[in-house]
């Protein structure tokens, strides 16, 4: 279990680097002016946040998924699966992974720790607020795309290395831990051939 373990985090993260290189590329430059979102009907805001997500700052994704967020209703069995997974894109935006990769890869660089410095500096409440909202998609029957399995995914293994105590501790959770389960399961949905890594061989 442990090398399962250590393969699924070797993939996820690897797909996370890349999901945030693609966000970066992707960006419009000509998406620049502000707006209040407080004063916007509903389908503005949802229209707003969708342009958001390619292109806006953590400030901005964080406002926006205060607005979308409130849209939800209480009992989320009954909220529309498209809103929910704008919700949970926009959790992610907010939580500073985007720019936490970034940090993380130059400590490396210069001899630090990757998982370390990553948790850090990323917001995991937002992420697990993510985890319950992509769940919630997935029970209203959301077809979600790759890209948001694996950044579920990515989520739910971070916040369960938060509460191990650091990515180093991940080897010490539980085999039947429901958290790493179902980071198993989301990256497995989102293309991660995890077996396939396990038999091309990690090191010990």
């Amino acid at each position: 279990m442990k090398s399962m373990i250590k393969a699924a985090v070797a993939a996820i993260f690897i797909v996370i680097v890349f999901s945030s290189c693609q966000q970066v590329f992707t960006s419009s430059v000509y998406f620049w002016a502000e707006a209040d979102m407080s004063t916007m009907t509903a389908d503005q805001k949802i229209s707003y946040a969708e342009d958001l997500l390619s292109c806006g700052t953590t400030a901005e994704l964080a406002a926006a998924f205060a607005e979308i967020f409130a849209l939800l209703p209480d009992d989320l069995s009954t909220a529309d699966s498209g809103l929910l997974l704008l919700a949970a894109d926009l959790a992610v935006g907010s939580s500073g992974l985007g720019a936490a990769i970034t940090g993380a890869l130059e400590a490396v660089t210069s001899g630090g720790d990757l998982g370390a410095t990553l948790l850090e500096a990323i917001d995991t409440t937002n992420l697990a607020t993510a985890v319950s909202l992509i769940a919630a998609a997935e029970d209203n029957g959301a077809d979600l795309s790759s890209e948001q399995y694996t950044n579920a995914a990515a989520s739910q293994l971070l916040v369960v290395a938060e509460t191990a105590g650091g990515i180093d501790n991940l080897g010490s959770v539980a085999a039947d831990d429901p958290g790493l389960l179902q980071a198993q399961t989301w990256a497995e949905a989102g293309g991660i051939d995890i077996e396939a890594l396990l038999a091309g061989g990690l090191p010990a």
